[in-house]
């Protein structure tokens, strides 16, 4: 019994500690991301949303999206919000600035972007101007330290995660 609370308490701390350098790593590059990269990430791409994030991302044009085609369901009840080029970014981008960045609705894609922590792996998209100029790499070694597996690039492209649904 004790072993198995020891573990699980050494588990918790770890899963705090991971987060709190993956924060840091976000924060780290936010005015970099506006005054840089000029949000690209808002404008490439696919943003995967769920049903009450909706609106509030789409500022209210979910039928017309939908209409255009630039808004799909997706496996699992979500949709997937087409953000391919400048005349298509999110409907939420204003210049280089998110409408909705503090909101409570805005989307946890967009909040964990471009660090996603799956179990013991820390994912970091490859679509990342941050992340492919190397702005990661002291917090890479810190994830390593507490014995995740770091991956980059753009592994989610090719998996199911975009498929739409039937």
């Amino acid at each position: 019994m004790a072993y198995s609370f020891k573990y699980r308490a050494l588990f918790l701390r770890r899963s705090m500690d991971v987060n709190r350098i993956a924060n840091r790593a976000r924060k780290s590059i936010s005015t970099f991301c506006i005054e840089e990269c000029k949000a690209y990430c808002c404008r490439k791409g696919h943003l995967v949303v769920k049903e009450n994030e909706i609106n509030k991302v789409t500022q209210g044009r979910k039928n017309e999206l939908i209409a255009e085609g630039k808004l799909k369901p997706i496996i699992g009840g979500k949709y997937s919000l087409y953000i391919g080029d400048e005349d298509n970014a999110c409907p939420s981008l204003k210049g280089n600035k998110c409408l909705i960045h503090k909101s409570r609705l805005r989307p946890k894609t967009c909040g964990d972007f471009p660090i996603y922590i799956v179990d013991k792996t820390v994912m970091i998209s490859g679509s990342c101007t941050a992340a492919r100029a190397g702005m990661f790499y002291p917090y890479i070694k810190k994830f390593m330290k507490l014995g995740y597996k770091v991956s980059e690039g753009s592994g989610l492209l090719n998996s199911d995660f975009y498929k739409v649904a039937e």
